[in-house]
Order: C-alpha cells, then structure tokens, then sequence
C-alpha cells in the first residue's frame, strides 16, 4: 500500500490486520488469528483458484509463455533422463562388484 494512502484510512484498519508499506517494509504487524473456515475448504478453495489461473494462461496462447514453459519442461525430463542414466550406470558397478542383491540384508 502507498504510504499517502495509508496515512489516510490507517484509522479504519483493524488492529489484527497488518500493512506492508510500498512493498517495502512493515507499517503494521499482522495478529495471529484462527481460520475463518475448515482447511480442507481453504486448501480446495486455493486449488481450484490456481487451476482456473493455469487455464487461462494455456487458453491465453501467449506463444512466448508456452514456449517457456516447454523448455523448461524438456529441460526437466533431460535432467531427469541423466539422472536415470548415472543412477543405472552406478548399479551396474556395484552389480559388478558385490553382486545382483548386495544391497539385501544376510541373515
């Protein structure tokens, strides 16, 4: 909040509510309260907001943002292909070393 508008409505501003001024700082610290609804309610409440907001921005076909999103996206899988590749590589050598089960506890 503009801290010229906050100097105007301060006084309207419950005691519990916090303030952060220009992005900046705190004006006015913030009371812990309880929920005002279940959890559960709150949680399928934000779930269902983000879905909506991830909608539209597929809908929106901005070329720019989903292309972004693609490569980010083939960037994760080749990352998570070379993970793969190292984690088997590392099997292989300790197969060939200690055997097919050296990782199973002896009784």
């Amino acid at each position: 909040m503009p801290k010229e508008l906050y100097e105007q409505v301060k006084d309207d501003i419950p005691s519990h509510i916090g303030v952060i001024l220009d992005g900046n700082y705190s004006a006015k610290k913030a009371k812990r309260q309880g929920l005002g609804v279940e959890e559960k309610t709150l949680k399928d409440s934000l779930i269902r907001s983000l879905s909506r907001e991830a909608d539209k921005l597929y809908k929106s076909a901005d070329p720019e943002y989903l292309n972004g999103i693609k490569r980010r996206l083939k960037k994760t899988e080749e990352e998570r292909d070379r993970w793969h590749r190292e984690h088997t590589k590392l099997m292989s050598i300790d197969y060939a070393k200690y055997g097919r089960r050296w990782y199973e506890e002896e009784e």
